[in-house]
């Protein structure tokens, strides 16, 4: 068999070793014969690292104390007391999290939700003659133009009668440009799907590749001066699934909905490459934390735990080279139901009933404000 080959910094990308394999079923006839089957060369992946984070730190303690107090080895108090400022900095930052992103929905996205409505209410009233239809009275007055851009009451000429502000504000909407806005919306999808992923395979390494043990006794085995999580107690994989991965999963995606919220209701194509940036502090909360608070000794005690990896094993497959950019259509995919196309309204509730009409009228505007 091939030799194993180290790549990067274990803590970052994992080691890896090819092995050619039988295919599944195979007898044992001889491999020189003619009729023998190729060899299929699959990867068994090692053990891998926790993540250098307050989630990472939360699972090491929680795992390692509890392992180490079961076996009564060092000092009671001082486990004891990492496990306790531990699960405390653990709610601290989801309690940030949480705290955060309820201020942003509530001081930032919803202003900007109630501007960019009245921006697009004006826009209709004017573009249509009055001619339109009462979509909503609260919490502001939103109307939609009767028939669409093809109907009779649409009149392009009339947005030279609006204001300077006016035009600017219509022609700001981020869905007047839905392939830039989409090609934004989707980086900010793909950051959320990243973590996503990785909440995914957290679930899998620490809950379902992890054999299962009646206790903590035997949880971890010391191999070379670390300690390698083979088997975690139906408590602690609760526990873990508790308070480390289903809020995480939660805040994921709700972090998901508010930020595609707040930046389709952004009306400055600036601040929309800001505000997408901006949005990622939430979860860089979990790394911060970690950085400034967490000891250089339970630092050094997180990159000696490895854990089983989410696949013990991936043969060389087209589905294996290839599969991942499942994910990246799934981001796609969120993207166009989002936002909508012509006739269909899309999830997106910031500018229901958007008639896509918005476009054309600020082709010529568009080319003027931003000719260099």
């Amino acid at each position: 068999a091939p030799p194993c080959r180290p790549m990067a910094d274990r803590s970052t990308v994992f080691d890896y070793c090819p092995v050619p394999l039988r295919n599944v079923g195979d007898d044992d006839s001889d491999p020189e014969s003619d009729s023998a089957p190729d060899d299929v060369l699959e990867t068994e992946w090692p053990t891998v690292s926790l993540e250098p984070d307050t989630f990472g730190i939360a699972v090491c303690s929680l795992v390692r104390d509890v392992f180490l107090l079961s076996k009564s080895r060092g000092s009671v108090v001082n486990h004891l007391a990492r496990l306790g400022s531990t699960l405390l900095m653990l709610f601290m930052c989801l309690g940030l999290q949480v705290f955060c992103l309820m201020q942003v929905k509530r001081f930032v996205c919803a202003k900007a939700v109630h501007d960019i409505r009245m921006v697009y209410d004006r826009f209709e009233t004017v573009m249509y003659r009055n001619h339109t239809f009462v979509h909503a009275t609260e919490p502001t007055l939103e109307r939609r133009g009767i028939g669409g851009p093809s109907g009779p009451h649409f009149d392009r000429a009339l947005f030279q009668s609006m204001g300077a502000e006016e035009q600017a504000g219509a022609c700001r909407i981020p869905l007047s440009q839905p392939v830039f806005f989409s090609a934004v919306l989707y980086i900010w999808t793909l950051t959320c799907i990243a973590e996503l992923r990785r909440v995914k395979n957290s679930f899998k390494s620490l809950v379902l590749q992890t054999d299962t043990a009646e206790s903590m006794v035997h949880s971890c085995e010391e191999e070379d001066g670390e300690f390698v999580v083979a088997r975690l107690t139906y408590s602690m994989k609760l526990g873990l699934t508790i308070l480390v991965i289903i809020p995480r999963l939660t805040i994921t995606l709700y972090l998901l909905w508010v930020g595609c919220r707040w930046l389709l209701a952004t009306n400055n194509f600036s601040d929309l490459i800001l505000n997408s940036v901006a949005l990622e502090f939430v979860l860089c909360l979990k790394d911060v934390l970690y950085l400034a608070i967490v000891s250089q000794r339970s630092m050094l005690d997180l990159e000696s735990t490895r854990i089983k990896p989410a696949n013990a094993k991936e043969p060389e497959s087209l589905a294996v080279f290839i599969g991942t950019i499942l994910w990246a259509l799934v981001g796609a995919v969120w993207v166009l139901f989002y936002m909508g196309w012509p006739g269909h309204d899309g999830l997106q509730q910031v500018l229901v009933e958007y008639q896509w009409d918005v476009h054309e009228v600020c082709t010529k505007w568009i080319s003027e404000r931003f000719a260099v």
